[in-house]
């Protein structure tokens, strides 16, 4: 297995790690900020067969995920 792999398949668990804990601790914040983070994972992977670079595709995916987890935060705090 190629490192790079590895790093992704470790930083899918690190994510579906802090996901799990904000569903059992009950914290919708702790949730999203878990989500936001597979789901920049998944954009960047999206990407790949576009072409560019790590960094590039990183920037797109984990700042849409950003603009995410900052909106769904600002949603549970007016709505919760």
């Amino acid at each position: 297995m190629a490192a790079y792999t590895a790093f992704q398949l470790l930083e899918v668990l690190v994510a579906a790690g802090i996901v799990l804990a904000g569903v059992l601790g009950h914290s919708p914040y702790v949730t999203v900020l878990g989500a936001g983070l597979l789901i920049g994972k998944a954009i960047l992977n999206i990407l790949a067969p576009e072409g560019g670079t790590v960094y590039r595709r990183s920037l797109i995916g984990y700042g849409a995920a950003a603009v995410l987890v900052v909106g769904a935060i600002i949603l549970f705090h007016f709505v919760g």
